[in-house]
């Protein structure tokens, strides 16, 4: 009854609103920095000394005797096969990337207590967004009509024959309805976008439909860090990141039947902005002659300040093209202002050493996102924090690695198990988006195994180390959600294939 009293009392208010979908992804953290790290599956939140702790648990710095600096490149090759209905369809995309770039000075201390005082610095790509998916088959039924005629309904109706540019400053008209009736999917009158009220009969049935999409960006995120190393027994640390958004999303969706394209909704989304948070740190050591470790960290939400700019243009038919960038009926692209909090996350890790052999880590990471908000004023942010509580859970990552060490060569090995982000009921509902939305579709992703391993090897000054990440994941992709009729959408599995190396120095 509660989602229903949102669907009635804020659409209308809803003209400036973020879609929950759009910044999902900026809420985790990509096992990402030096091949070392990414070697031994990003687990070294107690082990420390690697300048990827920076972002982990900050207290890791503390644990440099020496000044250090690396430099870390890699590249991604991501695949993505989605079965709808028995129809597989894939895609493959590939990027090159610069991981991480970090320094920090060690400061020996002459204090009985203070021993080290270390300042470090690093960038880091915090969110690797791009990639490429593309989904075709049958419709066997279903089709993206069907959702338009029920945003038809669920909003202020509108002559066909009065579309004019007033409608898209109309508060309670959305706009999808009004694309299509620009590319003539509405009775064959002409009169009315549905004949009779609710009436469910197409005016073009479709055969089949197809999907493409294409992302770009990502975030990216420099880290200012202090630890100190407090008698060899308790190691403390302060990070303050600053983090940049920039991430772009193109789809193009379409229905066709045996005489070509029916219609095809083009989506266009730039995503830009900035945030910071703040991670605080600890390591003990609590027996004195026990290599043993306990790590704990905690990180504040990020604070983001985002602008989306987003726009559509339809093809009818007759492959004649509408555009919301047409200022003289649509008044340009759409420009969203908000404020987003991503939620507290908090680790606990514990590791122990074998002389300089090997070393073992352990750890446990929380981060409930049901808690994230859109924190701007106003009944808007209280449909999208609802959306968010309602579609969002509690994550849990449990990370292990491990380093065998050689007379200076090192074998790495390291697993990442990450629960599902989404519950599995989680869908975007257009009837609770803003008027100005419409990108349909959505991908509920689930539980992600990450299997890492590296070579490296360390000399007196410089150090090289190569890793290699496979990340598999499955999800459900849903062109769009039809209350009447729900989609079955897709199944995908998602792998994503990371192959990087770092140079350093430690002096």
């Amino acid at each position: 009854m509660k989602r229903l009293l949102y669907i009635l009392f804020v659409l209308p208010l809803c003209m400036n609103a973020q879609n929950m979908y759009n910044v999902s992804s900026m809420f985790e953290n990509d096992l990402n920095g030096t091949a070392r790290f990414v070697g031994m599956g990003g687990s070294m939140s107690a082990l420390g000394a690697d300048l990827s702790t920076i972002g982990t648990n900050p207290a890791g710095m503390a644990m440099y005797r020496r000044n250090d600096v690396s430099l870390t490149a890699g590249v991604n090759f991501n695949t993505a096969k989605a079965n709808y209905e028995g129809t597989v369809t894939k895609s493959n995309d590939a990027n090159a990337f610069l991981g991480n770039a970090s320094i920090v000075c060690s400061i020996e201390r002459d204090s009985e207590l203070l021993k080290y005082l270390n300042i470090g610095l690093a960038y880091r790509r915090n969110n690797n967004l791009a990639g490429e998916f593309e989904m075709a088959a049958p419709t066997n039924g279903f089709s993206q009509q069907f959702v338009m005629k029920q945003l038809y309904d669920n909003s202020g109706r509108f002559q066909y024959n009065n579309l004019s540019s007033a409608l898209y400053t109309d508060l309670y008209i959305s706009w999808l309805p009004l694309l299509a009736a620009d590319a003539w999917l509405c009775d064959e009158a002409g009169e009315n976008f549905l004949t009779y009220p609710g009436d469910t009969i197409l005016i073009w049935y479709p055969d089949d439909m197809a999907y493409y999409e294409e992302t770009r960006g990502g975030v990216h995120t420099v880290d200012f860090n202090v630890s100190a190393n407090i008698k060899d027994r308790v190691y403390l640390g302060a990070t303050l990141g600053v983090s940049s958004v920039d991430y772009s999303r193109y789809t193009a969706y379409s229905e066709s039947d045996e005489m070509g394209a029916i219609y095809t909704l083009e989506n266009n989304m730039m995503l830009k902005g900035s945030g910071c948070n703040l991670k605080l740190g600890a390591i003990f050591r609590p027996f004195k002659y026990s290599p043993f470790k306990i790590g704990v960290s905690v990180h504040t939400p990020t604070w983001y300040n985002l602008n989306q700019y987003t726009w559509a243009v339809i093809t009818d038919p007759w492959n004649k093209s509408f555009s919301t960038v047409d200022a003289d009926r649509y008044g340009s692209d759409m420009q969203i202002r908000s404020k987003l909090r991503t939620p507290w996350r908090f680790n606990a890790s514990m590791a122990y050493t074998f002389g300089t052999y090997l070393a073992l880590n352990a750890e446990y990471e929380y981060a409930d996102y049901s808690i994230s908000k859109f924190t701007n004023r106003g009944s808007v942010t209280k449909a999208q924090n609802e959306e968010i509580n309602y579609n969002m859970q509690s994550q849990h990552i449990a990370r292990i690695g491990a380093e065998l060490n050689v007379d200076g060569f090192a074998v790495r090995l390291g697993y990442n198990y990450i629960s599902a982000p989404f519950k599995t009921d989680a869908y975007k509902d257009l009837m609770n988006a803003s008027v100005v939305e419409t990108s349909t579709e959505y991908m509920n992703r689930y539980e992600k195994d990450v299997l890492t391993c590296g070579l490296g090897y360390h000399g007196e000054i410089f150090y090289f180390d190569m890793a290699y990440k496979l990340e598999m994941q499955k999800a459900d992709f849903y062109p769009y959600y039809d209350a009447e009729v729900p989609n079955p959408g897709a199944q995908v599995n998602l792998f994503n294939h990371t192959a990087l190396a770092t140079v350093g120095m430690r002096f």
